[in-house]
């Protein structure tokens, strides 16, 4: 029995030895210019993957964080060619974190102690003014600035069912029905939050995976048409040239039986964004895209991204919205209300496509928020850092 235990004590002093011991990181960054990016590497050891930093030469610190893929990351700055080496190193007590808190209404995403952004469960109590036939949940809002403006609204009264950013199909065929899952209150479709499967927080980025279904109500039993799976990615940055938030969305959608969905052309559906409500009327909310467009020649037009924004209180804030370039039909069309502060991502635009079994829809999107004018040449860094990441294999 002595022995045992004596063996047993040396497993855990080694096991220590090993979680403590260093590990050499050498990133090479390619021609890209990278602030503040999200870096994938790869650490041989799997052991004690909590409170590891890699330091590079002159003892800054970068906290890790570890992928489900196996990967780990860091956020770093990298110039064009640039070779940097790190010892990784632990140390106890918690670094600055991106978190997510857990309400009954609200899954709340903080970095440093300030709410950056919401995912709304339905919970809560509708305004006096808004029908139940327009409840919805598993959509993001509030989404914040980093001096603590709305940047987003939720339920409009001239538009009570867009919500800060959310998803949903309009014009639509199944079963040689028509539900519109967007304009709710035609009663022939629907978006139920069915609930959050998983979260995570940690020194690098907060994450969380939850579920919608998509519900054609002109049928009786309602019949479920979609599964729509959200993964949201908040990241612990720091902006060297002004404060401001990162956060990424994929949506992936899947049928629920064998029937395909059938999406005609279409003005709009898919992802959307309703701006603060100070920004409507046309001349109070400013659009920028990609392609030097606006808002008088935006709209039906293609773009990488595009920049909303407009004054909250007096004080000009906005959002940058970043399109992947692996979406369906990217660089994908937009809807750019005259009027509103409204704008989605409408794949539709560009003619009739399907959803068919087991195949699926992807959609990813980041999103930067921050106080001040849009400036192009930031916002293309971002999206060149988002469509072509660092990963060292």
């Amino acid at each position: 029995m002595r022995s045992i235990l004596i063996f047993c004590l040396m497993l855990a002093v080694l096991l220590d030895a090993s979680a403590q011991r260093s590990e050499t990181v050498r990133i090479v960054n390619d021609h890209i210019v990278r602030k503040n990016s999200i870096v994938k590497f790869q650490l041989k050891s799997a052991v004690g993957k909590e409170n590891i930093y890699l330091i590079d030469n002159n003892k800054k610190k970068y906290p890790v964080q570890f992928l489900k893929d196996g990967y780990a990351c860091a956020i770093m700055s990298l110039n064009p060619g640039e070779v940097k080496s790190f010892k990784t190193i632990r140390e106890s007590g918690s670094a600055s974190k991106a978190e997510v808190l857990l309400t009954e209404a609200e899954a709340k995403f903080t970095v440093n102690g300030k709410q950056v952004i919401g995912l709304q469960t339905g919970k809560k109590d509708l305004p006096a003014e808004i029908e139940p036939v327009f409840r919805r949940g598993g959509y993001i809002f509030p989404v914040l600035s980093p001096s603590g403006l709305s940047v987003a609204d939720d339920y409009p009264l001239n538009h009570k069912h867009h919500h800060g950013i959310w998803a949903a199909w309009t014009k639509t065929e199944f079963e040689g029905r028509k539900p519109d899952f967007w304009n709710m209150a035609d009663k022939t479709g629907t978006v139920l939050f069915e609930g959050i499967k998983n979260t995570e927080s940690g020194a690098v980025f907060s994450t969380l995976e939850s579920r919608n279904a998509y519900f054609d109500v002109s049928v009786s039993p309602n019949k479920k048409v979609l599964d729509e799976d959200w993964q949201i990615k908040v990241y612990n940055t720091e902006g060297d040239e002004k404060p401001y938030y990162v956060f990424d969305l994929e949506l992936r959608q899947q049928l629920s039986s064998a029937s395909v969905l059938k999406l005609p052309e279409y003005l709009y559906g898919g992802v959307g964004f309703r701006g603060n409500g100070e920004w409507n009327g046309k001349d109070n909310a400013y659009f920028l895209t990609s392609e030097g467009k606006d808002r008088s020649n935006g709209h039906a037009t293609t773009s990488k991204w595009v920049h909303i924004s407009g004054n909250i209180s007096g004080k000009l804030s906005g959002i940058s919205i970043l399109s992947h370039p692996d979406n369906f039909r990217s660089p994908q069309p937009m809807r750019i209300h005259p009027t509103e502060p409204f704008f989605c991502y409408a794949p539709s635009q560009a003619g009739d496509f399907e959803i068919r079994p087991n195949q699926g829809y992807i959609a990813r999107y980041r999103f930067i928020v921050y106080d001040g004018a849009p400036e192009a040449a930031f916002i293309n860094r971002m999206w060149n850092d988002y469509a072509h990441p660092l990963v060292i294999k």
